[in-house]
């Protein structure tokens, strides 16, 4: 299902795990077309700084495990 603008939710998630249990008890919400980002932070202009971003979830996984993130040391 796509989104319109005015249906845009922002999740914020401290851990990866945290996001898989929001994903498996929320299949609902989870049939809609969603966007994943990791952000370090923000710039002057209180823009996110991604430094890993993606549409699909398994392929901002791989992104993740790829670069060797950690998240819990960027949160």
């Amino acid at each position: 299902k796509k989104n319109t603008g005015e249906e845009w939710d922002v999740l914020e998630f401290s851990s990866l795990t945290e996001l898989k249990k929001y994903r498996k008890s929320h299949p609902e919400k989870m049939a809609f077309s969603y966007s994943y980002a990791l952000s370090q932070g923000v710039d002057k202009q209180f823009r996110h700084i991604n430094i890993a971003e993606a549409d699909h979830f398994k392929q901002f996984l791989r992104q993740i495990k790829r670069a060797g993130l950690d998240i819990r040391a960027i949160c």
